[in-house]
């Protein structure tokens, strides 16, 4: 996961966030992760690629716990947030990395199982460079604030961010200082699969 050099902001350890809690509303309220997409579940896909470059893979599941087992340490989420979109699932997940000692979480949704462990790798470095601060993906001028790496001292300001009801993902990446990294010729991996005819291509 981090090469050899004595630089020490290679010596921050990284933990993989799966993000797999979402109501599944554009498919029909189905658990998307567990929705096949050539073959494979999608979650399947992207918690092998994120296995890749950081372990262990921690996942926020608010059903289907057992299937998701499968894959890592499922996690929910707080009681006081509950429901509360994927800023839920980030918190609980940094909130657990925390707890185990890791600097931070290299975070993907389960509904872009095209993602490849390249991109991560990517992220990972550049984080790097700047560990106390967010690294998130961007392809062709959009942001993508759920594939990245989030340091867990920013816990604090998640946390404040839900209890104020703002849900918004790119909110907290701003309002945290973050650094985007260019990924121009991933965009087919940023392409989610939120609808069934989005799982035949």
């Amino acid at each position: 996961m981090n090469d050899a050099s004595p630089n020490l902001t290679t010596q921050k350890k990284v933990c993989a966030l799966l993000l797999a809690g979402g109501a599944g509303t554009r498919m029909n309220g189905q658990d998307k992760g567990l929705l096949h997409w050539r073959e494979r579940p999608m979650a399947h896909w992207v918690a092998e690629a994120l296995s890749t470059v950081a372990t262990p893979v921690l996942i926020s599941a608010n059903r289907s716990l057992e299937e998701y087992r499968l894959l890592g340490d499922v996690l929910q989420d707080s009681p006081d947030f509950k429901n509360q979109g994927p800023l839920a699932g980030l918190l609980s997940g940094m909130t657990e990395a925390r707890k185990r000692g890791f600097d931070a979480v290299l975070v993907c949704p389960c509904d872009t199982p095209g993602i490849q462990p390249d991109v991560f790798q990517r992220l990972l470095t550049a984080w790097q460079q700047n560990p106390d601060l967010p690294v998130i993906a961007e392809c062709d001028g959009r942001a993508h604030p759920l594939h990245g790496v989030y340091p867990v001292s920013l816990v604090g300001l998640l946390e404040a961010q839900l209890r104020g009801d703002n849900r918004r993902v790119m909110v907290f990446a701003e309002t945290a200082g973050v650094k985007t990294l260019d990924c121009p010729d991933a965009a087919e991996a940023f392409k989610n699969k939120n609808r069934p005819e989005d799982l035949v291509s």
